[in-house]
């Protein structure tokens, strides 16, 4: 009953702002929307545009330079 679920997109969108928080799991659009807010962050010190990259990276959207980390 009190299982995990996942937050509604409204949810979702307010996580987008918070460098500090894991969004989770993204759309695609979601995921795009998040590299903007986030566009002068590092993936080093955002957790929200080090999951967008990955979700982008995992889905074929981004391919990652040479001296990206994994």
């Amino acid at each position: 009953m009190f299982g995990f679920r996942a937050p509604p997109p409204v949810d979702t969108m307010m996580y987008l702002f918070d460098c500090t928080m894991d969004p989770g799991d993204l759309a695609l659009p979601q995921a795009h929307q998040a590299m903007q807010i986030h566009k002068f962050c590092t993936v080093d010190n955002c957790l929200v545009r080090r999951r967008a990259r990955q979700i982008l990276v995992d889905q074929g959207q981004m391919v990652l330079g040479t001296r990206a980390a994994p």
